[in-house]
């Protein structure tokens, strides 16, 4: 015989294990991550070879995505951000 069917089963992946207190809705009704401001400046930081460990300021993020950025334009790409992120 199968386990029984819950109300956990017929949640979304994303969500089946989260804690509603690590959330909250966004403006536009989305629901994210409390944390996700800061798990992106880890990535973000994880990305230009810094780290968690290491330490590290977010004006140094700041520089290196203004960097990139001037790179980019020097190079004939112009970043249209908003147009390509992820719904």
């Amino acid at each position: 015989m199968s386990e029984p069917i819950t109300e956990r089963d017929f949640r979304k992946p994303e969500f089946r294990d989260a804690k509603p207190e690590d959330y909250e809705r966004r403006d536009d009704g989305a629901i994210v991550r409390k944390d996700r401001w800061e798990k992106a400046c880890y990535r973000i930081a994880s990305l230009i070879g810094a780290s968690a460990r290491d330490g590290f300021e977010c004006d140094l993020l700041v520089f290196s995505v203004e960097h990139l950025i001037e790179q980019a334009r020097k190079a004939g790409i112009e970043p249209h951000y908003f147009e390509e992120l992820p719904k």
